[in-house]
C-alpha cells in the first residue's frame, strides 16, 4: 500500500510545482509507493510550520530562515533538502528609472516586505556595499509592491529573480540587482521542512520522493510551449508562456551544477549570522542537525 505524503506548498501552483504535477500525472510517485497530496497554504509561511509541527502535513516547502527563527517555538523540525538551492532575492527596478548598482540607490525609495528577515538582509546589503541608509526612503510593502513600482511610488522593490518574467509580460522592461552578487549569502531559499522523527522513520520514503522529483526535474526541463500551455491551462490565472519564462529563471536556482536538493552549510551559516546580527535569533542552532544531507538521493540523481 502506498504511504501518504502530504506536501504543503509555499504558494499557489506555479512553475516550480510542475515537478510534482509531472510526477503525479506520470504515476511515478505511486509506483514508488508514495500517495502524494499537494496542498496550497492557507496562512503565512511561518504558520505553515505550526501545521507541520502538529502533524497536519509530512513535508512543507518553506524558508530556511523560518526554520531557524522558529526552532524554539516548533522544536523537532528539520530540512530534508532544498528545493531552490540558491538565493533568488534582489532589487527589482524599471528600465525607465533603473537601479543597476548599489551606488545608484542614493535618494531612492525602496519597497521592502514586512518580514524582519527581509529588512535585516537589506540592511546588511547596504552596509556591505557602502550605501548610506539615511539617504534612502525605505517603505514597507505587501502584495501591492509591484503595483507601487509600476505606479512610480517606489523606485526599487525587494523581489525574487523569477518575478522578472511576470513584470515583463505586463509590458515593463526591468532591471534586477541580485543580492548574492553583492555580499548576501547565496543560501537555499526554499527547503522541504519535516518533523525530524517522521523523517528518520521514513528515510527510505524521503529518498524515493527525492528520486522521483529529480526525474521530474529532468522531464520538466525538456518541456516546450505545448506542455507549458497544458500545465498552466489547468491552473486559474496562469499563462503557459509566462510560466515557461518563470521556469527558465527558476531552473538554475534549483540546479545549476552538482546535485539536486543540496543545502550548502557555509551559506546557511552566513544566513544564520545575519539573523543573529539583526537580533532575530538569541543563539545559534546546530545547522548540521537542522539541515542534514542524509535524506538526499544518490550522487547520480540529477
Amino acid at each position: 500500500m502506498a504511504e501518504r505524503l502530504r506536501l504543503l506548498l509555499d504558494w499557489k501552483l506555479d512553475a516550480k510545482h510542475a515537478l510534482f504535477i509531472e510526477g503525479l500525472e506520470r504515476g511515478a510517485y505511486a509506483r514508488a509507493g508514495i500517495a502524494l497530496e499537494l496542498n496550497e497554504p492557507q496562512a503565512k509561511s511561518i504558520q505553515a510550520l505550526e501545521l507541520l509541527h502538529r502533524g497536519g502535513a509530512e513535508l512543507a516547502i518553506n524558508y530556511p530562515h523560518n526554520l531557524l527563527l522558529s526552532a524554539g517555538r516548533y522544536p523537532g523540525l528539520l530540512s530534508a533538502g532544498a528545493l531552490v538551492q540558491r538565493n533568488p532575492e534582489g532589487l527589482l527596478s524599471l528600465e525607465a528609472r533603473p537601479v543597476r548598482a548599489p551606488g545608484e540607490l542614493a535618494g531612492r525609495r525602496v519597497g521592502i516586505g514586512p518580514s524582519p528577515v527581509s529588512r535585516a538582509q537589506f540592511e546588511v546589503f547596504c552596509r556591505t556595499n557602502g550605501v548610506d541608509q539615511e539617504s534612502l526612503q525605505v517603505l514597507t510593502v505587501g502584495f501591492d509592491g509591484e503595483e507601487l513600482l509600476l505606479a512610480g511610488a517606489i523606485d526599487a522593490l525587494d523581489a525574487v529573480a523569477y518575478a522578472v518574467a511576470r513584470t515583463q509580460r505586463k509590458g515593463h522592461p526591468v532591471c534586477f540587482l541580485p543580492y548574492a552578487r553583492y555580499g548576501i549569502p547565496d543560501s537555499p531559499f526554499l527547503v522541504f521542512a519535516a518533523r525530524a522523527e517522521w523523517a528518520r522513520a521514513q528515510a527510505g520514503l524521503l529518498r524515493s520522493f527525492f528520486r522521483v522529483t529529480a526525474e521530474s526535474f529532468q522531464r520538466v526541463s525538456g518541456w516546450g510551449p505545448a506542455q507549458w500551455a497544458a500545465y498552466a491551462g489547468a491552473i486559474p490565472g496562469r499563462n503557459g508562456e509566462e510560466e515557461q519564462a518563470v521556469w527558465q529563471a527558476t531552473r538554475p536556482l534549483i540546479l545549476e551544477e552538482g546535485r539536486l536538493f543540496v543545502q550548502e552549510p557555509a551559506a546557511l551559516a552566513r544566513l544564520q549570522g545575519i539573523l543573529l546580527e539583526g537580533g532575530l535569533m538569541d543563539r545559534p542552532v546546530q545547522l548540521a542537525d537542522m539541515f542534514p544531507d542524509r535524506f538526499l538521493p544518490p550522487e547520480g540523481a540529477r
